[in-house]
């Protein structure tokens, strides 16, 4: 994949317990992590209108960079890919130094470009992240699982609630599902629906002006419709819930 802007528009939809839902214009950057894009308006690890730095990914060894740390990763929850595999990775840059990442991938593809896995990775706004492996992809190239969340995403969802994954790899168009599902329900949908855009200069200049403080807007968007959902009386979780250990994904 050539370096790559993806347009999409992000929908929450929560059907239970309680109804709301939004929907807001963002745009996240798609990179080959061993062929940075030079261009002027991005950099990698340091300060620019746009970056993307290592910091804000998978940080288990700070010695090493994202990719070093993802394959660590994935060779020890047991799918170790080859040295020469290909890692796309779809993410929100920093704008201005300030990033906020609720959800980034990682398309892991051979040099032929056939799909191997996939990974999501989830960040809070306690800056707190996991990880969720997708397995394989089907004959059509998609990816459908399910998993144990354990993890503290909202206030508003249970830890010990489940993630159903849905998603393509990205081509001309890029199409995401994540469900969080409640004793096999859903209760919050989340989807992203976006195209794909060459990624230059003249259309980073551009997105500057027409998404100002991109990572800013984000956080904005969250603790506003915490505060609607609130005002709803929907239920809400303290951060110290108890995570309970599930079974294993599928």
């Amino acid at each position: 994949m050539t370096p790559s802007v993806y347009e999409a528009t992000i929908t929450h939809t929560r059907v239970s317990p309680g109804k709301h839902a939004f929907s807001y214009r963002v745009f996240m950057f798609a990179i080959d992590l061993d062929h940075f894009p030079k261009l002027p308006l991005l950099s990698r690890n340091r300060l620019n209108i746009f970056s993307i730095d290592d910091r804000d990914h998978i940080r288990t060894d700070p010695e090493k960079n994202t990719r070093q740390n993802l394959t660590d990763f994935l060779a020890q929850n047991g799918s170790p890919i080859p040295p020469d595999a290909k890692v796309t990775l779809l993410t929100f840059p920093r704008v201005l130094g300030y990033s906020f990442n609720p959800v980034s991938f990682y398309y892991i593809s051979s040099p032929a470009g056939l799909p191997i896995t996939a990974v999501a990775e989830v960040t809070n706004t306690f800056r707190e992240m996991k990880l969720y492996p997708l397995g394989t992809p089907d004959a059509q190239e998609k990816f459908d699982h399910t998993t144990p969340k354990e993890f503290y995403v909202s206030p508003f969802s249970d830890p010990n609630d489940t993630f159903h994954f849905r998603l393509h790899q990205p081509t001309d168009t890029w199409t995401v599902h994540i469900d969080n599902l409640t004793t096999g329900k859903p209760t919050l949908l989340s989807h992203i629906r976006s195209t794909r855009k060459s990624l230059t200069t003249p259309r980073l200049a551009w997105f500057a002006l027409k998404y100002p403080l991109l990572s800013l807007a984000i956080i904005f968007r969250i603790h506003l419709h915490a505060l609607l959902l609130f005002l709803k009386k929907i239920p809400h979780f303290p951060k110290s819930t108890p995570i309970q250990n599930l079974p294993t994904d599928h």
